[in-house]
């Protein structure tokens, strides 16, 4: 499959090299849904790709299974249709129920410029049911985290990033409200046990240039450097009793779903949305496409040791981000709550990518 530019700020295909150890994957839950907050740049404004949609149907369906209580989806990015492309999932996945919030792009000292959405999106809202159809609808995203986080038990918490930081940023910065008493990384610290985030390049993004996630898509000059810096932010100031698992561009871009495996399951009718959005993005039936976002989200439910298609780097250090490029290398030194993913067996992560997408709705089954 072609190498999309939109991974990256900038890209270098021949440094993008990597040998692989093959190995089984499986399956591993505690019996206790993991509570998870799904953060994305589903639909554009961000690295503009069509994994957002398999990720969260993924954890729809993962919510499904009784492995994750989906508590919460919030928007990164700025295009106002994104949200209502995300109620379209939920909705499909009968969780109307489960908010939707959207990043603040008045932000002061972190405003996000205004850009166009994928062509899927439109078509989603366009085409199928949702209760909400743009961000005017909903509320914003940082008050939502607080609010949402507030609730939860004591360390209970998954996040799963799969897009640019701002949110996150914001989160951390966060004063306390009516909700909680708590600064923003002190309520992070009491609620959150897990934050698996899509973003950088390991060891280091080098002469590749920085994943899009963490720069922002280098589309648009400002947006990049609000987002550089909110990921810069958030590496170094996420609490170091949360575990933080970072998911570099070289593990998702060996692993495939949403092709042929999931289009050709029974699921995948004129009714899914999640076929829809894969077809729409690939301009054509049974493309795959790169599993960043989705991978990402599997291990923030499962750990990395209940997805063993994965491991951790097991290296002590901490992900530095330059907060104006983008740029990040991992720093060798003592133990933190850092870690990087290292793939094993990419097609059997893609497999088990794909049995999800091939689930029918629990609300739906008969």
């Amino acid at each position: 499959r072609p190498l999309s530019i939109d991974r990256h700020c900038i890209v270098s295909r021949e440094s993008m090299s990597l040998v692989l150890v093959l190995t089984l994957a499986g399956v591993a839950s505690t019996g206790t849904p993991v509570k998870l907050i799904i953060d994305t740049d589903f639909g554009g404004g961000g690295c503009n790709d069509v994994d957002d949609v398999v990720a969260v149907a993924a954890a729809n369906a993962m919510a499904d299974n009784g492995e994750a209580e989906l508590l919460a989806i919030v928007q990164n990015t700025a295009p106002v249709q994104c949200a209502g492309a995300i109620s379209v999932l939920n909705h499909y996945y009968g969780r109307d129920a489960v908010p939707i919030a959207a990043y603040n792009v008045s932000t002061p000292g972190a405003t996000l410029q205004m850009e166009d959405p994928l062509p899927y999106v439109p078509l989603l809202g366009s085409t199928f049911p949702s209760p909400i159809k743009n961000t005017s609808e909903i509320g914003e995203a940082v008050a939502m985290y607080r609010r949402v986080l507030a609730a939860q038990p004591h360390r209970s918490v998954a996040i799963s990033s799969i897009g640019i930081h701002t949110n996150l940023a914001g989160l951390l910065k966060s004063l306390p409200d009516q909700h909680s008493s708590l600064g923003g990384e002190a309520l992070v610290a009491d609620k959150v046990f897990r934050l698996a985030v899509m973003g950088g390049k390991y060891p280091q993004s080098g002469v590749t240039g920085p994943e899009c996630n963490v720069c922002g898509g280098g589309r648009n000059p400002h947006n990049h450097a609000v987002a550089s810096a909110a990921s810069s932010y958030v590496a170094a100031h996420w609490p170091a009793t949360s575990e933080l698992i970072w998911s570099g561009f070289e593990v998702g871009f060996l692993v495939q779903s949403g092709g042929a495996n999931f289009q050709k399951c029974p699921v995948a009718s004129k009714n899914s949305p999640v076929k829809a959005a894969m077809v729409s993005y690939e301009n054509g039936p049974n493309k795959s496409r790169y599993s960043w976002d989705p991978l990402t989200t599997l291990v923030a439910v499962r750990s990395i040791k209940g997805v063993p298609s994965v491991t951790s780097c097991n290296c002590d250090g901490a992900n530095v981000i330059n907060p104006f490029t983008g740029g990040n290398v991992w720093v060798p030194g003592k133990a933190t709550n850092q870690t990087y993913l290292i793939l094993k067996d990419g097609a059997a992560a893609g497999d088990a990518i794909d049995t999800l997408l091939c689930q029918v709705p629990k609300h739906l089954q008969h």
